[in-house]
């Protein structure tokens, strides 16, 4: 029996590393973490109470597995609030989790007193260790918990499955599985092998129930597989669907400009829906194509929308429909069409606007690029603000003989210098750690993907004067005054100025910054290592710059 607890034990611990492993660049379920790490303290308790060899230890064991006995069914219960968009006020979840602790206080007065348990006595289960208690009046309120908890969740889970469309019913039914396993198990046990605990074996059942679950809600969000990087937006809507061409939900814009959608069930194919029924054709489109794009005019807007596939671990899982509200724009279009002759004025106005647009766009990606990168979070903002300040030196000392226009484009363009780290694979970007050599290559990629991105964005929107200090900046801020640095190891000043200013900005706050792999060093070891560093990675004229700047970084940075 001994072995039981222990492949129970081990199995649990399984669950809670795969968990670990591969859901871990997904947000953090921690719902499921905590049952996970619940289960596995709890069927430890059942192991160590299987080798006790006195009547102390076994104490020690059966508190260690009434952990999982009061903490797991509140949980659970969360849960399925949660996942059937039950909205649960604060104070009935702090009465349900302040229950479950005053179940465990009795239980952590077991062998003192007889609240929970009045008398204990040692048995042998083959070669395992058991107890025989004879129950306190505390045990009884355990019993309100476990099944109390148990009748709501089914009558929840019940409910939503009657009543609420938009919760999967393919997540429903493998939660209302869960529970009927959870009592069935017991019975059967019960039936079959009285004196054998089945708890560690309804603990590993659920265990892979509740991955199964958390692997279909990485499917199931909009937020975190669309726009968890990214503000949300008024003007666009969102649409899912998955590899079968079932319905997986909609944002509320998606859903006020197409209202059939609300009508909708999750799970389930679109029918007889005919306002819906382009939605099928795109997909068709797809099929021969990487993407398409369509208009709707509905209620005098005018709507534009692309179609994608949705990807999950190297794998197509389903569709993603993207639709904006694309009125300002059209009717602009259409007006240019007709009075080109007078609307001089206009066009200068809208020309203005699609470079506010524009550069919106490359500060969002930008912002998705570093969102994306868990090792540099703020650098670009950071980095930014140091530019303005080492430009304000400048310009107050007289320093370098740069222009207005020069100093008000180098600050604009400086949130843009790594733009190309959205062509680094996450495996790379978000690894917490050193790089190896290999994917160090890979990472200095971006250098010259952040000059070529930052070109094809900007050309033919901003003027070339702007798109050169732009595309310097953005792919030689790494190169070094030595030429050792890359892409193309310029030398000396043929490096562009801009790009030598830059590179101050990004070393400084790489050094006062804390990264997952390091500590921030502090002000006066960032200060010796720049110095140190004029003349062999950095342009020797950036030291007077540097040192005059010096006492404005650090205010900034201590704020």
């Amino acid at each position: 029996m001994t072995t039981y607890y222990a492949i129970m034990s081990g199995l649990a611990l399984i669950n809670l590393i795969i968990f670990i492993l591969f859901f871990r660049e997904k947000k953090l379920n921690y719902y499921l973490l905590a049952i996970l790490a619940i289960i596995t303290i709890s069927n430890a308790g059942n192991l160590v109470m299987a080798m006790a060899d006195s009547l102390g230890e076994a104490y020690i064991a059966k508190k260690i597995h009434y952990v999982g006995a009061c903490f797991i069914p509140p949980i659970i219960l969360m849960v399925i609030f949660k996942m059937c968009n039950i909205t649960v006020k604060k104070w009935i979840e702090n009465i349900i989790v302040m229950y479950s602790f005053a179940i465990y206080g009795m239980v952590l007065t077991i062998g003192h007193n007889g609240l929970y348990y009045k008398e204990v006595e040692l048995t042998k289960i083959g070669d395992a260790t058991g107890i025989i208690p004879k129950y306190g009046i505390g045990h009884s309120f355990f019993y309100i918990l476990l099944y109390g908890y148990l009748i709501i969740g089914i009558a929840v889970l019940g409910y939503s499955l009657k009543r609420k469309n938009t919760v999967s019913r393919k997540n429903l039914w493998a939660l209302i599985g869960l529970e009927i396993i959870t009592i069935a198990v017991f019975l059967i046990g019960r039936i079959i092998a009285p004196d054998v605990e089945v708890t560690p074996v309804n603990y590993v059942i659920d265990g892979w129930i509740l991955l199964y679950l958390n692997r279909r809600v990485t499917v199931y969000s909009l937020e975190d597989n669309i726009i968890s990087s990214l503000d949300k937006q008024d003007d666009y809507g969102y649409i899912m669907f998955d590899n079968k061409r079932n319905y997986l939900g909609a944002n509320q814009l998606a859903i006020g400009i197409l209202p059939e959608l609300a009508l909708c069930k999750i799970d389930k194919p679109i029918v007889n829906r005919t306002s819906l029924e382009f939605l099928q054709t795109e997909i068709d489109e797809l099929e021969e194509k990487d993407d398409t794009v369509f208009e709707l005019d509905k209620n005098e807007e005018h709507f534009e929308g692309h179609i994608n596939r949705i990807w999950y671990a190297d794998k197509p899982v389903g569709y993603l429909f993207e639709i904006e509200n694309a009125t300002d724009r059209y009717k602009y279009t259409k007006l240019l069409a007709e009075y080109n002759d007078n609307l001089k004025d206009e066009v200068e106005e809208k020309t203005a606007h699609i470079k506010s647009m524009q550069s919106k766009l490359l500060l969002d990606m930008a912002n998705l690029m570093e969102n994306r990168d868990d090792n540099t979070g703020g650098h670009i903002k950071r980095t930014s603000h140091v530019i303005e300040i080492l430009v304000n030196t400048i310009k107050e000392h007289s320093i370098l003989p740069l222009e207005d226009r020069f100093c008000q484009a180098l600050i604009k363009v400086a949130p843009m210098h790594d733009l190309g780290k959205i062509a680094i694979g996450d495996s790379i970007l978000r690894k917490p750690g050193r790089l190896t050599d290999e994917e160090f290559v890979i990472m200095q990629s971006h250098a010259a993907k952040s000059g070529e991105l930052v070109e094809s964005i900007l050309e033919g929107v901003e003027d070339e004067y702007f798109i050169r200090i732009a595309k310097n900046v953005a792919r030689h801020h790494h190169e070094k005054w030595n030429g050792a640095g890359y892409p193309d190891k310029l030398k000396g000043e043929a490096i562009p100025v801009e790009a030598r200013i830059m590179a101050i900005a990004d070393v400084y706050d790489a050094l006062v910054s804390k990264r997952c792999y390091k500590e921030a060093m502090s002000f006066e070891q960032a200060y010796q290592v720049m110095i140190e560093s004029m003349g062999s990675h950095f342009d020797p004229q950036m030291e007077e710059i540097f040192v005059k700047s010096r006492n404005k970084l650090e205010a900034y940075y201590s704020e």
